[in-house]
C-alpha cells in the first residue's frame, strides 16, 4: 500500500512536471498593440515649426502629444508663440474609433469650431481627411499629411480640395527639442 502511494505520487510528479513546459509554451496569447499606437512616436516633448514668412509676429507653433489617462487615445495640444505672447489655439484627440474600424482626429480651435475626421496610418506617413476653414476663411475640404522624416522631425502637409484635385496651401517643418 504504502509501495503503491509512493508510486502514485511520483508518477504525479512526473506528469505536472511534463505538463508545465508545454503550458508556458501555450500560455496567454500576446494582446495586439491598438492601431492608435503606430503614433507612438509622437509622444514626448515639443514638436516646433518655423514659419518661413509668418506675419503677425509669429514666431513658432508648437504641439505636444502625450497617452491619455487610460492609455486609449493621444491628446494633443497646439500653440502659436507670437513676439507678444502665446495662444492656445488647437486642443484634440488621435484616437481609434471601433464604430468605423478607422483611427480618428477630433480637435476644436479657439474660435470653437470641431475640425474631425478619419485618419489613415501607412508605415511613416499618416493623413487625414476634414472640413475647416481654408487660409482664405471659408470652409473647405481638407487633407493633411505628416510623414515622419527621423525620430525628431516630421513634414507637416496641409491641401484643400480644388475641383478633381487637392492643392498644397500650406507646409511646416516640426522639429522635436531635445531635452523637452
Amino acid at each position: 500500500m504504502k509501495t503503491a502511494s509512493i508510486f502514485l505520487v511520483l508518477v504525479s510528479l512526473v506528469l505536472v512536471s511534463m505538463a508545465i513546459p508545454f503550458a508556458s509554451a501555450q500560455g496567454p496569447e500576446k494582446a495586439q498593440p491598438k492601431p492608435i499606437h503606430a503614433l507612438d512616436w509622437l509622444v514626448g516633448g515639443v514638436w516646433t515649426a518655423e514659419p518661413s514668412n509668418s506675419g503677425q509676429g509669429l514666431q513658432r507653433i508648437e504641439t505636444r502629444y502625450q497617452w491619455s489617462d487610460n492609455n486609449s487615445f493621444l491628446r494633443f495640444t497646439t500653440h502659436f508663440v507670437f513676439d507678444k505672447g502665446t495662444t492656445r489655439t488647437y486642443d484634440g484627440n488621435l484616437f481609434w474609433n471601433p464604430e468605423k474600424n478607422s483611427l480618428a482626429i477630433w480637435y476644436m480651435n479657439a474660435e470653437n469650431e470641431i475640425i474631425e475626421g478619419p485618419m489613415q496610418v501607412e508605415g511613416d506617413r499618416w493623413t487625414t481627411t476634414f472640413r475647416g476653414t481654408d487660409l482664405e476663411g471659408k470652409m473647405a475640404d481638407l487633407r493633411a499629411e505628416v510623414t515622419r522624416k527621423s525620430p525628431n522631425l516630421y513634414h507637416w502637409l496641409v491641401k484643400e480640395k480644388q475641383a478633381d484635385t487637392w492643392k498644397e496651401i500650406m507646409a511646416l517643418d516640426y522639429r522635436r527639442l531635445p531635452g523637452t
